[in-house]
């Protein structure tokens, strides 16, 4: 019990550090623009527009599977682990909490679909794109920190939805390796 109490208060105080401490007006006006679901939609067909903008057929398919592992990654979190755990947001719960983004409904935070579906299309592109993997990685760092800073997630909401994106992403790619073998 000791250890899951001081688990969750090393969870609330990264929170706080994170939304309360390094809060910043001006970049707090920006992410009401940036990090909402219509942002990270436009972000994801554009990087999957340059991807695919040779059409090939390896871009054909690394499109296809990216695609299936964001859409694996956000069922898996939204429909099934969300509630299961039903933990509220954090700016529900934490006094002082910066809530920057405009929520249709509050619903769940554990885990965060955002980093689920970024990390899911980063592992799926992972093997075959070495020389994007600095992108890769910064663009699912800087999803998740911000599902952080602007009041929406814990980081353990983060880490968890972190790991779910991974294992959807590398299990379509497994299913990619298995499906350009047949075809």
């Amino acid at each position: 019990m000791k250890i899951i109490s001081a688990f969750k208060a090393a969870d609330i105080s990264a929170f706080k550090f994170i939304n309360i401490t390094l809060y910043n007006k001006p970049l707090s006006y920006l992410m009401r623009f940036t990090a909402n679901d219509v942002f990270l939609i436009i972000v994801l067909a554009a990087g999957l527009y340059v991807l695919a903008r040779n059409f090939g057929k390896k871009e054909k398919v690394n499109t296809a599977f990216a695609l299936w592992s964001i859409i694996a990654a956000n069922v898996l979190s939204n429909n099934l682990l969300k509630e299961l755990f039903k933990r509220p947001r954090p700016y529900l719960e934490v006094p002082g909490a910066n809530l920057m983004v405009i929520m249709r409904k509050n619903g769940y935070a554990f885990p965060s679909t955002h980093t689920a579906m970024a990390a899911a299309i980063a592992a799926a592109l992972w093997d075959d794109y070495k020389e994007a993997r600095p992108y890769l990685a910064a663009f699912v760092f800087f999803v998740g920190f911000f599902c952080v800073y602007t009041g929406g997630h814990y980081p353990s909401d983060v880490i968890a939805g972190l790991a779910v994106g991974i294992t959807t992403g590398r299990a379509m790619n497994f299913m990619k390796k298995k499906y350009l073998k047949k075809y």
